[in-house]
């Protein structure tokens, strides 16, 4: 519960930086008609909304198990963080709707090198969420955290690229530049949503998490009496794996060994993958012998 709590500080503190940051860039891009910032300000707004979705996602997942969800609810998150995924895919379209709409009817920014600090400043502030985020979302293993910090990720690349492109039109490069820039911006955010649809649906169509070799190293180096490892599956998400698979051991072996081997292989898991780990051996003897 404690875990789902910092997860859920982490995504408030960002939620108003994020709010700050859009107000600012929509704010700016209307005032000096940069169609590209506008888009950037967007962006930003959605970041904000992805927050408030990955709130309500670990609510959900941070409920223990129950009679109808014995295995908790922590695919919540993996949903959260798809759903930021699709978010990102509809901001993606919002953004190329606004450059063809420009392409159409063009405007000339109104732009100068002053009105360029405020759009520095909000850099700054996405550089510190994007860095603050992503650690800790390795620090907690939260899928969410990790997916919104690709997400504001993107916003670097995009508000480096605004600034870029108000140097230029300044510098009276024609303003033709300004959706152009607002299309590659789109390119950079359709591959980060394509980044975190990717993650997610991995884990909610349970593919394998774990190479297989690895658990067969780590089984074999627990107990020479182990004589085959098979049947190895793996699923779950960043903090937490299933595990099932078939061992073989000598037939002479007691109830209470099969039973003790199953722990500490567990516990070997757990250490040596440094995840949660819940282990399924289904313990066989080896009818050869």
């Amino acid at each position: 519960m404690k875990r789902y709590q910092k997860i859920s500080r982490v995504l408030s503190i960002i939620f108003i930086l994020n709010i700050i940051i859009a107000i600012i860039k929509i704010s700016l891009g209307l005032l000096y008609k940069l169609n590209s910032l506008t888009a950037d300000g967007f962006h930003a707004l959605t970041d904000s909304s992805s927050n408030i979705i990955g709130l309500i996602g670990i609510k959900f997942a941070s409920k223990p198990p129950d009679a109808k969800h014995p295995y908790g609810h922590r695919k919540y998150e993996t949903i959260a963080s798809l759903m930021i995924g699709i978010i990102l895919f509809y901001i993606t379209m919002h953004i190329i709707y606004r450059a063809i709409k420009w392409f159409l009817n063009p405007i000339t920014p109104n732009i100068n090198f002053i009105s360029i600090i405020p759009i520095f400043c909000t850099f700054i502030i996405n550089l510190f969420i994007s860095v603050y985020e992503y650690k800790q979302g390795k620090i907690l293993k939260s899928e969410v955290l990790i997916s919104d910090s690709i997400h504001t990720r993107s916003d670097l690349l995009i508000s480096f690229g605004v600034i870029v492109t108000s140097v230029l039109i300044i510098l009276k490069v024609p303003s033709i530049i300004d959706p152009i820039l607002s299309l590659m911006i789109a390119l950079f955010i359709f591959y980060s949503c394509m980044q975190i649809l990717k993650a997610t649906t991995s884990i909610l169509v349970d593919s394998n998490i774990i190479d297989h070799e690895k658990i067969i190293e780590v089984i074999y180096q627990e107990d020479p009496n182990i004589l085959d490892v098979h049947k190895i599956r793996s699923r779950g998400s960043e903090d937490y794996i299933y595990i099932d698979l078939h061992i073989i051991i000598p037939k002479d072996k007691s109830i209470t060994y099969a039973h003790d081997l199953s722990h500490r292989l567990q516990d070997k898991l757990k250490k040596v993958l440094n995840k949660d780990v819940e282990l399924i051996a289904h313990i066989e003897p080896d009818i050869l012998d």
